[in-house]
């Protein structure tokens, strides 16, 4: 059997898992004092939700701002397109986010009309009012909300979706935090 090339190799795996609850309260009494709660999944749904996936990527991404999280010892002169020469150990820098659109892609990154492969948006927020909006039209409207400490992930179709497209404000009135990738 031959082997896979590096280059052939490169994919995200990535999976979701819903619970859907409700809670059963299991004495009486006063809600805000000290009641047995039991959660349960919802009877409604009857059942778990989830999914699993493979995003095959390309081997060169198309820069360095692919990715939010990045090495806290990275200096811009180390900057180059191949992300696989770096061998330190990543963090989670992350992008705040304000009230303000931001696209995830450069323009000067030549790439705005690449298709979106994969795309993960995680608000590191944790106040009620840190909510991420998403557009997927090119900052014409938010229709994905993303709560506090919440996230999403998307495989593009390779055509449709444009790096371009992508775009996040905050729906709170705090700023907020997110990490990223979005993948051609």
């Amino acid at each position: 059997m031959a082997e896979a090339s590096a280059a052939t190799a490169r994919r995200v795996i990535y999976s979701s898992y819903v619970v859907p609850q409700e809670v059963l309260v299991l004495e009486e009494g006063d809600a805000t004092v000290g009641q047995l709660k039991k959660y349960a999944i919802e009877g409604g749904a009857g059942r778990t939700y989830g999914g699993k996936g493979i995003v095959t990527t390309t081997a060169d991404q198309w820069g360095e701002s692919w990715t939010s999280m990045q090495h806290a010892q990275q200096y811009w002169e180390q900057y180059s397109s191949f992300w696989e020469d770096s061998m330190e150990v990543w963090n989670n820098v992350g992008v705040t986010v304000g009230s303000s659109a931001a696209s995830l892609v450069l323009d000067s990154a030549g790439v705005t009309t690449t298709p979106v492969l994969f795309l993960y948006i995680r608000n590191l927020g944790t106040d009620s009012d840190q909510t991420v909006t998403v557009s997927l039209d090119d900052n014409s409207s938010y229709k994905i909300y993303i709560p506090a400490n919440g996230s999403i992930s998307l495989r593009g179709d390779g055509t449709t979706l444009q790096m371009e497209d992508v775009w996040v404000k905050r729906a709170g009135s705090t700023d907020t935090t997110i990490e990223f990738i979005i993948a051609k």
